[in-house]
């Protein structure tokens, strides 16, 4: 069994063997911005990279064009998961950093690889797109992709340095409703108002907002409401968003909402139907046992911790993977307080504090790594805490 201690130092001093191949992906990454689902020069450049230094990758994966799965010591029954973000926002370019932070997995993958004849576990770097709009990890987790792993990690990159990401659960709907065009002058009896049955609707779902947890949210947007003054539209659609911080609250929450857009077709005469718009994210739980891991490994590093969830609030689809093992998320700073999902964060992607948080984010994987892999007490109590929170057997 390796010492703790002598495992992160082999470690991090293979950091610098890779980085400048690494910054080299990023910056191309983040000046060729490619949205969910349509990575396919961004997962390319990667997977060239990973086969370069003889990882053997399965490209494209479980069924989506721009995943894919690198494999070390395939023959190891003990692995974790590195994942991977690589897809940009649209018109924003990579404002939440993906480009950084799927760089940094693949600088954490490209130092295991290199010692890989002494690591007593195996490692597989998951690239996942698609994470803004689809969710391709709720995906993954729904075929039973993440059900054998230790652990699932990925950083990503903030503000701030924070452990406590409040990633709760997320429905997305669309509701399109279905009447009947009438001149709104002239026969206005003969038709049946969609605009109204939407409107009826967000009226509705505000009056729902005195009756559920405080901590939820409910919000959406009229996407159409007819297509002029004088005709009674016959068609509505309205994209909406409920959030609450466990799955188990938002399935109630999401069915009144759902509730709401009946009645209020009901109430109008016309028709509704119902899409989900990507997948369904759930909450992340970060177990007592876990967050000192990651504590510690912060304070080893000599980074500075922002206690507190700070900035990174919101949902992601890293939850769907915490239902199904331990799954870490924890965000590193660029060195600035630019927030997420801003231009002035886009811009900072190439540059040199940027690569600082790759490389420290490459090190805090790697650091929580060895401290996992190298204390089985400490990773039967972090299995064990996930199984009691998550109800598992």
């Amino acid at each position: 069994m390796w010492d703790e201690k002598e495992l992160r130092e082999i470690l991090l001093s293979r950091i610098q063997d890779y980085a400048s191949e690494v910054f080299q992906l990023n910056d191309w990454m983040a000046q060729n911005p490619e949205i969910g689902s349509e990575e396919y020069q961004s997962s390319r450049a990667i997977v060239e990279l990973l086969r370069k230094h003889g990882i053997e990758t399965e490209y494209p994966f479980a069924g989506l064009d721009t995943a894919f799965r690198g494999v070390i010591n395939g023959k190891k029954q003990e692995r974790m998961a590195l994942l991977a973000e690589y897809d940009a926002l649209r018109g924003m370019g990579h404002a939440c950093g993906h480009c950084a932070s799927g760089s940094a997995s693949v600088l954490a993958a490209l130092v295991l690889n290199a010692v890989r004849e002494s690591l007593p576990f195996g490692v597989d770097i998951i690239g996942t797109p698609d994470e803004e709009i689809t969710g391709s990890k709720c995906i993954m987790a729904d075929q039973g992709i993440f059900d054998h792993y230790d652990f699932a990690i990925m950083v990503h990159m903030g503000g701030a340095n924070i452990i406590d990401v409040n990633f709760i659960a997320l429905d997305g709907l669309q509701f399109i409703w279905t009447g009947q065009a009438a001149h709104a002058a002239s026969a206005p009896e003969q038709g049946r108002n969609a605009l109204n049955a939407a409107r009826l609707f967000m009226d509705a779902t505000d009056m729902m907002r005195q009756h559920i947890i405080q901590e939820a949210r409910i919000h959406g947007i009229i996407k159409d409401g007819g297509v002029a003054s004088n005709i009674v539209p016959d068609r509505a659609e309205v994209e909406f968003l409920t959030w609450a911080p466990k799955r188990s609250q938002l399935n109630d929450i999401t069915q009144w909402v759902k509730d709401c857009a009946q009645a209020a077709a009901l109430a109008t005469r016309t028709q509704v139907e119902f899409h989900p718009v990507g997948e369904a994210y759930h909450e992340l739980h970060i177990s007592q046992s876990g967050r000192q891991a990651l504590r510690e490994s912060y304070e080893v590093l000599g980074i500075p911790l922002t206690e507190g969830a700070g900035e990174m609030t919101g949902s992601s689809d890293i939850g769907n993977v915490d239902y199904h093992c331990p799954a870490f998320h924890p965000v590193v700073s660029i060195g600035k307080s630019y927030q997420c999902h801003t231009v002035e964060f886009a811009e900072e992607m190439t540059k040199p504090n940027t690569h600082q948080a790759i490389q420290n984010s490459a090190a805090l994987m790697l650091t929580m790594t060895a401290k996992l892999y190298c204390d089985q007490e400490l990773m039967q109590r972090v299995k064990a805490e996930h199984k009691e929170y998550r109800g598992l057997n």
